[in-house]
């Protein structure tokens, strides 16, 4: 044999030996893809026994609440606009308030500065019916003690006595 023969030969015996050895790498990844496929199909099947009933139960009530949902929500809806449109007939009724209670309190502040312009008006005629009348007592009292004190002493009480300063006496 020829030593290229005994080449070839082994080369085709490497490389039935590499397809055989594929062939059994293969058929173990197979079988092990399909243990996993059956594995994952058991509990896929477990899964839909155990979750179905739940969606179903879920499904069912999401239909007997959701007309009852809407309704709520409608409800809301209709509450806010009442609450909205309350609201804003509170505001106009809160400012009309506020306005007349500022009209009557000016009314009344007018009326309260009448009434102590009038009072102190009146104490000042009064205060001057009282005092004009003692003052003119007053200043006849005090021309009749001027009179008396001439007459007693024979001068005016704002007149000094004059001092007759003797000449010799110079210090």
């Amino acid at each position: 044999m020829n030593n290229e023969t005994t080449l070839l030969v082994i080369f085709v015996g490497i490389t039935g030996f590499a397809l055989v050895v594929q062939a059994i790498v293969m058929l173990v990844a197979f079988m092990t893809m399909r243990k996993t496929i059956i594995s994952l199909h058991e509990d896929v099947k477990e899964l839909r026994t155990t979750a179905m009933p739940i969606l179903e139960r879920s499904r069912e009530t999401l239909d007997r609440v959701a007309p009852k949902i809407e309704s709520v929500a409608d409800d809301v809806a209709e509450v806010t606009r009442v609450l909205r449109q309350q609201s804003l007939e509170f505001q106009a009724v809160a400012g009309d308030v506020l306005d007349r209670v500022h009209r009557q309190t000016s009314r009344v502040d007018n009326m309260f500065t009448n009434v102590v312009d009038g009072v102190e008006h009146a104490s000042n005629v009064v205060a001057d019916s009282v005092a004009r009348p003692i003052r003119q007592v007053a200043a006849m009292l005090a021309g009749a003690k001027a009179f008396l004190t001439v007459l007693a002493t024979g001068r005016r009480p704002d007149q000094q006595p004059e001092v007759t300063a003797d000449q010799d006496m110079f210090v």
